[in-house]
């Protein structure tokens, strides 16, 4: 701290510490002019004292704190056990609870390790079976069809086509098994210009089929086919271990006798296009 003589203009430096209540004035050694000390000084030393007095009351408060936490900690009180530890205690406690996490960060790192191995284990097990699923359902997929049709026509009549579609890129359209079904009673009636086709189709199996397409030939008695034409039915399959009953009209135009010529009905098996 500095003091300037207001006479002479000599600084002085002051000890703050040596300025006291009995103290009210300071003595110039150069000039023996006297002035009295500035009120900042005064200022400083009643904060002193109000900080001495703040003191004094929290020494009090602290000493009334420790003799209720003596009285208290003659019961087991874990709150009061994590107040009274000191500050080293705490630091250890938080070292050591550091430590068991990077330890148990260790241990558990290999387990995850071992998680993800076994991922990419099992992603060439779900690979392989999802292709062969894929080979299980182009092998069969007539017979698919053919199920779905039994049992979900209205969803499996708006793709049908779509599905066949895309397997005749790869050569594999969808068919019927014509092996198991029996063409019976086929007779083509004439009226006018108009031939009516009629007959039955038997499904010998115990699984459904996909109804075929009828292809119908007329031949001459020289064996020219005169008239040749595919019957395609709304029915879509034939129950299993049931029977098929149908009607087709068709109009067409025979110059030939009808004494003439005979009528065949052959099988397609395939379903969508001949």
């Amino acid at each position: 701290m500095l003091e300037t003589c207001k006479s002479c203009g000599t600084v002085f430096e002051v000890d703050k510490k040596m300025i006291t209540k009995n103290i009210q004035w300071f003595k110039c050694g150069v000039c023996n002019e006297k002035w009295i000390i500035s009120p900042l000084l005064e200022q400083n030393s009643e904060i002193k004292n109000k900080s001495e007095k703040v003191k004094k009351e929290l020494a009090s408060i602290k000493s009334v704190v420790e003799d209720k936490s003596k009285i208290l900690a003659k019961k087991s009180n874990p709150a009061l056990k994590q107040k009274n530890k000191s500050v080293a205690e705490i630091a250890s406690e938080l070292s050591l609870s550091k430590v068991n996490e990077t330890k148990n960060n260790v241990k558990k790192s290999p387990k995850n390790n071992k998680k993800t191995l076994k991922k990419f284990k099992l992603l060439p097990f779900f690979i392989i079976i999802l292709f062969l699923i894929s080979c299980f359902a182009i092998f069969f997929r007539s017979a698919l069809l053919s199920y779905g049709f039994l049992y979900f026509p209205t969803h499996t009549n708006n793709y049908a086509k779509k599905i066949n579609d895309l397997l005749t890129r790869i050569e594999l359209s969808i068919t019927s098994d014509i092996n198991n079904l029996n063409l019976t009673d086929f007779i083509a009636t004439v009226q006018d210009q108009d031939i009516k086709f009629s007959g039955t189709i038997k499904n010998i199996s115990k699984s459904p089929i996909l109804v075929p397409r009828i292809k119908v030939l007329a031949i001459r008695e020289d064996r020219k086919i005169i008239f040749e034409n595919v019957l395609v039915l709304e029915e879509k399959i034939v129950p299993p271990n049931s029977e098929l009953s149908f009607n087709k009209i068709l109009s067409v135009k025979i110059k030939e006798k009808k004494e003439n010529v005979t009528v065949k009905a052959i099988l397609l098996n395939k379903v969508f296009d001949y």
